[in-house]
């Protein structure tokens, strides 16, 4: 489905002069509802408002140009503070909600793991997760739809990237309680590509606890590539004190950071680190979603970063599989997810079955000026 065919066939974006009533009608018929957990508040938080406002953003438009079959679609999002815990209960307490008829929008991956396993046992849907983590892309997720590539996808894209350049030894930064699943992951993709994993070195999700260690062993190792998938709560410190003395390094940080955040505490310290991204950068007005999120922003909508346009995807996504489910039940919403077969986004055509629910491989790597600007 390309953007034509996409604003004809419901989605209004951009039709809001032709739907005369329908935000008068909207207002009295009973609301679609999808349910989301997600860290609002806590050191996480950068990325589910973002996600949150990105996906309610989307709903906006959606909702402005008639909803889904005359029905509005509402977000009831509630905080997980980037706790596992509290995620398992969040999505417990939203799918004895009859009225949520699917999830999205989580975040990182303890917590969108642990949606995902819970969302298959209830058999919902769970549209869209600010994580890559294979875990998301295999049978234990039976019922998630996934709207960005995978972190094997994003490694892949880094690591050919710099073999290309004749780097032979890579060293990488991850989150010591994701090691067991990022560290192997990573020594496949490099195997496959004639490279070497010559040191790693685990930072703490919640903070800088493990940094000097992390600096020290990455001091004692010089590779050639530095790869990094963590938050800010660590990198921010580990960043500051490391990128400005190792400048020729190259350094990629994976999709998994609040970017713009990171930007502006590591202040001209942030030249010459990139990034890879698995939506376009908004300066990419060529690709009609851009314009959209763009046009949303401007309103007031939502603030422009990658994770909100991720959010805004998502929602658009949702909204497309709410739109082809043949009945208002939670089954029917997989049966709709499923069909969705082939929504162009400009960039990228996501396309779902019963057997392919990964929508997205698009990757893309930016680089960050001395002046915190992207390029």
């Amino acid at each position: 489905m390309d953007r034509r065919s996409f604003l004809v066939r419901g989605a209004g974006l951009g039709l809001a002069s032709t739907v005369g009533g329908a935000g008068f009608a909207l207002a009295s018929a009973n609301p679609l509802v999808v349910g989301q957990s997600a860290a609002l508040t806590g050191p996480q938080s950068g990325f589910g408002v973002s996600m949150r406002d990105g996906i309610e953003a989307a709903l906006a438009v959606v909702n402005k140009s008639g909803g889904i079959n005359g029905r509005p679609v509402q977000l009831l999002a509630l905080d997980d503070q980037g706790d596992k815990a509290k995620t398992e209960a969040n999505v417990k307490m939203l799918a004895q909600d009859h009225r949520v008829l699917a999830l999205t929008g989580f975040t990182t991956r303890p917590c969108s793991e642990a949606g995902a396993v819970l969302a298959a046992r209830e058999e919902i849907a769970l549209v869209g997760a600010f994580s890559g983590t294979p875990l998301l892309y295999g049978e234990q997720a039976a019922t998630t739809f996934t709207t960005r590539a995978s972190y094997e996808q994003e490694l892949e894209t880094i690591v050919h990237h710099y073999r290309q350049l004749g780097a032979q030894r890579f060293g990488f930064v991850h989150l010591e309680d994701a090691r067991a699943t990022n560290v192997p992951l990573l020594e496949k993709i490099l195997a496959a590509n004639g490279g070497q994993l010559s040191v790693t070195a685990g930072v703490d999700r919640k903070g800088p606890a493990l940094n000097a260690a992390a600096i020290a062993t990455l001091d004692a190792s010089k590779p050639d590539a530095l790869i990094i998938l963590a938050n800010n709560a660590p990198l921010t410190s580990l960043l500051r004190e490391y990128a400005p003395r190792t400048l020729l390094l190259p350094k990629v940080v994976i999709s998994f950071v609040d970017r713009e955040k990171l930007l502006a505490d590591l202040g001209k310290d942030s030249a010459g680190i990139g990034f890879s991204v698995v939506v376009p950068e908004s300066t990419r007005e060529r690709y009609w979603v851009v314009r959209e999120f763009l046009a949303q922003a401007r309103a007031g909508k939502v603030v422009v970063n990658p994770v909100s346009l991720e959010g805004f995807v998502t929602g658009l996504t949702l909204a497309q599989g709410l739109r082809q489910a043949r009945a208002e039940t939670r089954a029917g919403v997989i049966d709709g997810m499923a069909r969705v077969a082939g929504l162009d986004l400009g960039y990228t055509s996501l396309r779902f079955s019963r057997n392919e629910r990964a929508g997205s491989r698009f990757v893309d790597l930016s680089l960050a000026t001395r002046t915190s600007s992207i390029i």
